[in-house]
């Protein structure tokens, strides 16, 4: 394995640093034009992060969706391509080289006019697998129950069966080739359900994707139970794709990815409460500095600033009461994901994602990140 391929595999892992700007630098020249094939999924983050990355602009083709995309990097055909699933090892072993970006939730939905919400793994295994006929039969309308699976080249219908069919097989389905045409077949269809990435949704009202198994289908959601890795797929020798992809694993990258996906970590342990309470409780242990005060040295830990998970300021925490104070500052917060920019005697800046959950207290310790992403 390449240096460079190591280093993009080790911040996947770890939480992203960039550099002391906190941000990639403006483009020089017009932007690269890259060809890109694969995953339709993937192709939804690449057109998002065109705009924000501002280096290049993507011909894409999709029609083939993952199996096409991982074909045509083998064969050279493609600067780029993308997989809803992992890579090959047959890929791998043909020099490609591979990245995580991100994970995506693969939503049910079904028509507005039906009145089911939620739905087991079990219910919906009877379902796709022909053995459930009717709506009736989970709480709905008295209605044939119709389901479309997307088509064979699609790795939305792979993770699905591997995930919630186990050791069955589809059967009872209307095969839809392209993902995005599953929306329009269940708005059409009363008793229509279908299987796509949640990233397709947006704010459309034409369907309604349900929960499964009782969690919500979200780019927020790290509990919910279908939902499949990303990849981006290239060779060595393409500097403008060496230097996408690498942008991709910054936290300005995976600002981008958390748009719509669920992005590759959230630091921090939580741990219960002594209640149920509407919010959630942060305690970011930063890096300490040393106080002189009567005779004795004190060490409070330096402020963070936090910010919603687009990267939007929301307030600085001193994360102390006093310079003899040497507790962090516990912070209440509603639950969701958030990103923290923690100040350090450094020169680079690093941001960490992490997640609030209700009656809970979610602690990070950004030494133990920092020596870790020093590794």
């Amino acid at each position: 394995m390449s240096g460079r391929r190591f280093r993009f595999h080790a911040l996947a892992l770890a939480a992203a640093t960039i550099g002391l700007a906190g941000c990639t630098s403006p483009p020089t020249g017009p932007p690269a034009r890259l060809r890109y094939a694969g995953s339709s999924t993937v192709s939804v983050f690449l057109r998002d992060a065109e705009e924000a990355y501002g280096r290049v602009v993507f011909e894409m083709v999709t029609a083939g969706e993952s199996q096409g995309g991982e074909a045509a990097i083998v064969a050279g055909t493609t600067d780029l391509a993308g997989i809803a699933d992992r890579p090959q090892p047959a890929t791998l072993r043909a020099g490609v080289a591979s990245t995580l970006i991100g994970r995506d939730a693969i939503a049910i939905i079904v028509n507005p006019q039906n009145r089911v919400t939620s739905l087991s793994a079990d219910a919906l295994r009877s379902i796709f697998t022909g053995k459930a006929r009717n709506w009736n039969e989970f709480g709905g309308p008295d209605l044939p129950i119709l389901p479309y699976i997307v088509g064979p080249g699609s790795a939305t219908r792979k993770v699905f069966r591997e995930t919630v069919l186990h050791d069955e097989d589809y059967a009872g389905c209307r095969e839809i080739q392209q993902d995005r045409d599953i929306i329009k077949a269940v708005q059409d269809t009363v008793g229509g359900v279908g299987q796509i990435s949640f990233s397709f949704l947006g704010e459309t009202q034409a369907v309604r994707p349900i929960w499964v198994d009782g969690e919500e289908p979200s780019v927020a959601n790290f509990r919910y139970p279908i939902s499949r890795p990303l990849y981006l797929l290239w060779r060595d020798g393409n500097a403008a794709v060496e230097a996408f992809v690498e942008w991709t694993q910054t936290a300005e990258g995976q600002r981008v990815v958390m748009k719509r996906f669920v992005g590759l970590r959230v630091v921090g342990s939580v741990r219960a409460g002594h209640e149920e309470t509407p919010t959630g409780t942060l305690v970011v242990y930063t890096e300490t500095y040393p106080v002189y005060d009567g005779g004795v040295y004190y060490y409070p830990h330096r402020p963070f600033d936090l910010l919603t998970r687009h990267g939007a300021p929301i307030r600085r925490v001193q994360n102390h009461r006093g310079d003899n104070d040497e507790k962090p500052t516990p912070v209440k917060l509603l639950p969701g994901t958030y990103l923290i920019r923690p100040e350090t005697s450094r020169k680079t800046i690093s941001e960490y994602f992490v997640t609030i959950e209700s009656g809970k207290t979610t602690e990070v310790n950004v030494d133990s990140l920092q020596q870790e992403e020093q590794k």
